[in-house]
């Protein structure tokens, strides 16, 4: 490696002929005729390897010393005629750079870093505008009024202390020096916060996070769920106590090359035994089995809904139209059920083996911390930023929101946008902001109540607004009730997992051997290979609909429109989930189309569920789910209210006696004008004056 003590021209030196060799003075001669507008110059670390390796490791080693060298040899050599005092700035970026040779994880970088040039990937948590900043500043002398430059290269402004025209100092001759903005030199800059890829951390560790300087033509590329490689110079900058300096220094990135991840799940590393692996794999007939069956395979039962989570991790086909309208391809699912039926232990085996899975409490998520937020803090030096939320953060990915029903009804009308639109947009401080959050939600609720009663209605029993309700393409019910059967083969399941975890335990303490039969808690596919499994269908298999699949969907979906005149069985939404569901089917088996099984599978999960949720008097309904009341039950909620307001307008008020006989006249029972009294009250349409007499709230 050249030492770093070679000479400034010698190292001048070197650049020029890499310069002339390699083709760059042919680039940098084009950027002449547009210097200053344009003033980047991008060479290729492989380009200086071969070159000459040493010369390229010393710029790993020493970044600082070699870039301004190769920066005043472009601008001395190929650029002098088109610099001038005020613009005398160049940037020299290298790309192409090895991650064996300078990619760190955040959590690894050490004070041994502090000045070398390494690389780091993560999420953009947070970003500031971008704000200018001073150069090359234009001094005015007091006595001359000649103009003295001075380039900034600390936080603090830099002032001369002799004018280059007149010759005067500033202590001995006493004049002074003024600032001229409009003749001096500024740089756009923007800091960002980018924090580890959650698929990279260990077990329930805290994200790392570390702040990045972008400035120049870098600045305002990155916003709040990006996936960025960033390649810079780790500095250092002093803390201070009030004016006291101290020992300790904070560290940041001086980016000097930036690189979105453009592919959706890059960061999950596959390599070609994997490849073979996989498609090994998919060649099993039973492969959608196999992988639901993979998905915690020590909790019992619950095959439908395994399988509806198997096919959620490899999603539909995202659309893109000529004329931009964008069709979702992430499938979203809500469990609503007792506790103890195991929800929260699904969601967590979900987020660890789903790529780019974050898991979040309901109870501990406000709207910002599920979208975005504009925040005012120290990060921003008292300037605006944006904050990304899970939604954002897990963009291309994967949420899992446990308890989404205590969240407070503010907080849970932020997700409506994120789940439908897949964006999230801020209009705060004069910031105006459209995020990506293209994941697949996760969501689990508890009823209201406590526990789910059979008797009402799902749309009755939980504590969020309806219209998110309708956002979810799959509702699962799950109910604990006694049975003598299942619950013998749940327990005898259960408590085989207990003894095999004990076993495990006594092993770890002893060196006995212990024959285990681990049969049906073993997952048929590791989790490790499972995420790669659906890394790689996701980012190369996209499949299309067949003629015969289109011809199936299209006619099961008017059947099932005209089996009733009273009410509407489903809507388009969910046939749009019934393709998303049938893509994720072909996707599972690594297939390009999807065939009339992955349709039949589709619209066999989404037929379980509609038949477990929007069921009234034995018809499918979807205005249940919709509006919490079947169009019958409006229907006579229409007639009782028409009602009140005839008997009111005859006799000056109503009474509930007479409301309910009339009502009986027109054909409806008893029960029925009963409940629709009911629910005119919860709606906050009609209230009780005094005892059995009722008016309509105007």
């Amino acid at each position: 490696m050249i030492s770093s003590e070679v000479s400034e021209d010698r190292i001048k030196d070197l650049w020029r002929d890499f310069f002339r060799l390699y083709g760059y003075s042919d680039e940098i001669n084009r950027i002449h005729q547009e210097y200053p507008e344009v003033r980047t110059l991008y060479v290729s670390f492989r380009d200086l390897e071969d070159y000459n390796w040493q010369f390229a490791g010393s710029i790993l080693v020493s970044p600082e010393i070699y870039i301004r060298a190769g920066e005043e040899v472009i601008l001395q050599d190929y650029l002098l005629d088109r610099v001038t005092q005020r613009f005398n700035i160049f940037n020299l970026r290298i790309k192409d750079l090895e991650e064996k040779n300078v990619a760190y994880r955040i959590r690894d970088i050490r004070s041994a870093n502090i000045g070398t040039l390494i690389s780091v990937s993560g999420i953009v948590r947070k970003n500031t505008e971008v704000f200018p900043k001073l150069k090359n500043a234009a001094f005015e002398c007091s006595s001359c009024h000649g103009l003295t430059y001075v380039e900034q290269t600390e936080n603090r402004l830099s002032e001369p202390q002799v004018c280059d025209h007149c010759g005067l100092s500033r202590g001995k001759d006493k004049i002074f020096f003024k600032l001229r903005p409009n003749l001096s030199e500024f740089i756009d800059v923007q800091k960002v916060e980018i924090q580890e890829d959650p698929e990279t951390l260990e077990g329930g560790s805290q994200p790392q996070r570390i702040t990045i300087i972008t400035e120049d033509d870098l600045a305002g590329l990155l916003y709040p769920g990006n996936r960025v490689i960033v390649d810079g110079i780790l500095r250092t900058e002093q803390r201070r106590q009030g004016n006291i300096p101290l020992t300790e220094f904070f560290t940041y990135l001086y980016a000097i090359n930036v690189r979105k991840d453009v592919k959706e799940l890059e960061s999950v590393k596959i390599t070609e035994e994997d490849k073979k692996r996989i498609i090994e794999i998919s060649k099993k007939p039973d492969i959608i089995d196999v992988i639901s069956r993979s998905i915690a395979p020590t909790i019992h039962g619950l095959d439908m809904v395994k399988k509806a989570l198997a096919l959620q991790m490899f999603g539909g086909v995202r659309k893109v139209m000529k004329d931009g309208t964008t069709m979702r391809g992430d499938i979203h699912i809500l469990m609503v059920g007792d506790p103890g039926t195991a929800k929260s232990q699904l969601l967590k085996y979900m987020a660890e083996v789903s790529p780019r899975g974050i898991f979040t409490f309901g109870r501990g998520s406000s709207a910002a911390g599920l979208t975005a937020a504009a925040v005012r803090d120290e990060f921003g030096e008292g300037r605006w930023t944006l904050e990304a939320g899970a939604l954002v953060l897990a963009d291309n990915g994967f949420v899992a929101i446990d308890e989404l029903d205590k969240m407070d009804e503010h907080d849970t009308a932020a997700m409506h946008e994120a789940m439908e639109q897949q964006t999230v947009t801020i209009s705060k401080a004069g910031i105006m902001a459209t995020l990506k959050a293209r994941a697949s939600v996760l969501a689990a609720a508890n009823p209201k109540f406590g526990r789910y009663d059979l008797n009402r209605n799902l749309a009755e029993q939980i504590n969020f607004p309806l219209p998110l309700l309708s956002r979810f393409d799959v509702i699962f019910k799950m109910v604990d009730h006694p049975n003598k059967d299942s619950d013998s083969r749940l327990a005898e399941h259960v408590l085989k997992a207990h003894r095999i975890g004990e076993i495990y335990r006594s092993i770890e303490h002893s060196d006995a051997d212990i024959e285990i039969d681990e049969q049906g808690f073993e997952p048929e596919i590791d989790k490790d290979t499972l995420r790669k499994y659906v890394a790689y269908a996701r980012n190369n298999v996209f499949p299309r609909l067949s003629d015969e699949a289109i011809a199936i969907l299209q006619d099961q979906y008017v059947k099932t429109r005209s089996t009733s005149h009273d009410a509407i069985p489903i809507t388009v939404r969910q046939l749009e989930s019934t393709i998303r569901l049938a893509e994720a089917a072909a996707r599972a088996r690594l297939s390009t189309i999807v065939t009339v099984e992955d349709a039949l599978l589709a619209k066999k999960i989404v037929d379980y569920y509609l038949m477990d949720v929007s069921m009234d008097n034995g018809k499918m309904d979807i205005d249940i789910i919709y509006t919490g009341a079947s169009s019958k039950q409006r229907n006579d909620m229409e007639t009782v209210l028409d009602i009140i307001k005839q008997l009111k307008s005859e006799k000056g008020m109503a009474e509930v006696a007479d409301v309910i006989n009339v009502a009986m006249s027109r054909g409806m029972t008893q029960k029925k004008a009963e409940e629709a009294l009911l629910k005119l009250k919860n709606a906050g349409q009609i209230f009780e004056k005094s005892y059995g007499k009722i008016d309509v709230i105007s």
